[in-house]
């Protein structure tokens, strides 16, 4: 097995890492993590470098994410869960509230080694990880009964996670968070139907494939108790920064002729419905 393969859902967090590595590194760069190339290391620094288009959606996503944030911190939350945070370092480079508690869960292994990495920082809020395989049904509806009774309006976040999940697993995960009154909004991906057919045919890291795969996103929400509060797509987001697409010589011509608009990825931010 090629050392530059993903293997794991773990090893996802190194190839994003050095995305955000790569990206901090421009002289252009749309956002700075100084913590990045420490936590992606060099393995994960060369598999980043063998896929660079990843960091062009990392890119937009992240400063799409960071604004999600910041409006939902504005509007009063005092808490932050992340779902699957793998090597995020937001409560560190972020300008954050002292008072929002802030929530990381992934897989124990990888928790406890970004414990390891980032013992001699400090971060921005009061910051809990939290070692948890978020497909141990009965552990995650623990944590989130405990989370949710010292938090009165919280946001959920799930960067580059939503893929990994089938509909079914997707689904338990859309009905426990919509049982948490405390839980008032959802960030997470946005995949287009035609995005998600392109996977089925061509998996971008076929050792973890993209998994989830409803008739219709909105639909699918929906049917678990949310409605889409704000989507905001990366090809739009990309025009307005002046950060082109990266396509093919192929793709850019085709494009000439096109009048859909970039919305097959983006980032979503969703609410219960009352």
């Amino acid at each position: 097995m090629s050392d530059e393969e993903i293997h794991h859902t773990t090893e996802s967090a190194l190839l994003t890492a050095g995305w955000r590595a790569m990206e901090s590194s421009r002289s252009d760069a749309l956002f700075h993590d100084p913590l990045a190339t420490g936590l992606a290391g060099e393995r994960g620094l060369r598999i980043a470098r063998t896929c660079p288009e990843g960091a062009w959606v990392v890119a937009i996503r992240t400063g799409l994410i960071d604004a999600f944030i910041q409006s939902a911190i504005s509007s009063g939350i005092d808490t932050v869960v992340n779902l699957g945070a793998g090597l995020d370092t937001r409560p560190y480079r972020m300008h954050l509230p002292s008072s929002l508690h802030w929530v990381e869960v992934d897989y124990p292994g990888l928790i406890e080694g970004k414990n390891a990495s980032l013992s001699g920082e400090v971060p921005a809020c009061s910051l809990e990880r939290i070692g948890l395989d978020l497909g141990e049904g009965d552990a995650r509806r623990r944590l989130f009964d405990r989370i949710w009774t010292t938090s009165k309006r919280a946001m959920v976040l799930m960067e580059g996670v939503l893929g990994a999940l089938s509909v079914d697993e997707a689904g338990d995960l859309a009905d426990e968070l919509r049982s948490q009154p405390g839980c008032e909004s959802w960030v997470l991906d946005y995949l287009s139907p035609r995005l998600l057919a392109d996977y089925r045919k061509h998996q971008p890291h076929p050792n973890v494939p993209v998994r989830f795969d409803p008739p219709s996103w909105e639909g699918f929400f929906t049917e678990h108790g949310w409605r889409i509060r704000e989507i905001r797509f990366l090809g739009e987001e990309s025009e307005r920064l002046h950060r082109p697409v990266p396509l093919s010589r192929l793709d850019k011509v085709r494009r000439l002729f096109s009048s859909r608009p970039l919305r097959d990825m983006g980032y979503a931010s969703i609410e219960r419905i009352p």
